[in-house]
């Protein structure tokens, strides 16, 4: 059921025309050097140019509106207008956005917008749109997710006991206890100074967020495990979109789609450089055998199988 009642309260800030209410707020999570941030700003002008400066973007970074879920439900409820973040991250509201969060789901970039912007992702972003009222414009591909650590990793059999910070997750948290480690969850802006202390030895993420986050001071080891991949979206509350209007919607989906290709040319070109910065910086870079980790994403998969199908059928985009 759409959640038609936080319209009223979001058309206050948000507007059906935005005569009234011209500055949209845009929470994310990650560090001003990082570059979602840089995109955010491409996409805050992009939206200036194309509505003639009728709609302002102003952009909170590094959680200072709160960790994802806050801002999350802050979209909601008319608090913020759009958040970035993955996909996945919606699961809380609606199962179907944790197959994003499944290992070894996309195979590359290509493959990763083959998905999105295909029948099979077009009919998911849907359906969440339609059931639990988040719409998804955008998509930011990240890389692949590369695990870091204090200690040294090898082999599958090496995670045994490592205790690893994971995003507040379902499916996050079962893919790690399923290759063996103890994971916990954690909001992103803990993470370091909980590297720092020891409270955890170890995190996951892709190679931006691991420089951009300065995670070499904290962490010895970058084991190429490629677990996982997922992207930013730009998210809003999908009752107070579609009441703007249609020049207006326009201008959002063009700047959204605009700073996404930005942010994805951009890992593309930057993430050799980075591996080598970061290894320039002192982390040992660790190769490993994928093989044992693709072959327990099917146990993964197994622990959810409302998503089976939808993985199957994303696996098989083309």
């Amino acid at each position: 059921m759409r959640l038609t009642t936080l319209c009223a309260v979001g058309l206050v800030a948000f507007g059906t025309s935005l005569a009234h209410a011209e500055t949209l707020r845009l929470g994310h999570g990650q560090d001003p050097s990082d570059p979602v941030h840089t995109a955010s700003k491409k996409f805050a002008e992009a939206v200036s140019e194309k509505t003639g400066g009728a709609v302002d973007v102003r952009i909170f970074p590094s959680s200072s509106l709160g960790d994802y879920q806050q801002m999350q439900e802050a979209l909601q409820q008319g608090g913020i207008d759009i958040v970035i973040e993955s996909i996945g991250t919606l699961s809380r509201y609606h199962p179907l956005a944790g197959v994003e969060s499944m290992p070894y789901l996309f195979d590359d970039a290509a493959h990763y917008a083959a998905v999105w912007n295909g029948p099979v992702g077009e009919e998911l972003k849907a359906t969440i749109a339609d059931e639990a009222n988040f719409l998804v414009l955008g998509h930011m591909y990240r890389g692949a997710r590369q695990l870091t650590s204090s200690r040294k990793i090898e082999t599958m059999d090496d995670l045994a006991g490592l205790k690893m910070r994971v995003s507040p997750m379902k499916e996050r948290l079962v893919t790690w206890r399923t290759f063996g480690a103890s994971p916990t969850p954690m909001s992103w802006s803990e993470v370091f100074t909980a590297l720092q202390q020891g409270v955890i030895e170890a995190q996951e993420n892709p190679l931006a967020t691991i420089q951009s986050a300065s995670l070499d001071e904290v962490q010895d080891y970058l084991i190429l495990t490629s677990h996982m991949a997922n992207g930013f979206t730009f998210q809003f509350n999908a009752d107070r979109f579609e009441a703007l209007d249609a020049e207006t919607q326009t201008a959002l989906r063009e700047a959204a789609d605009e700073a996404s290709a930005w942010y994805n040319d951009y890992i593309t070109e930057e993430e050799a450089a980075i591996l080598a910065d970061l290894e320039s910086k002192g982390m040992t870079v660790i190769e490993i055998d994928r093989a044992p980790f693709r072959e327990k994403a099917d146990d993964v998969v197994a622990e959810f199988p409302d998503l089976a199908d939808w993985y199957r059928r994303m696996v098989a985009a083309d």
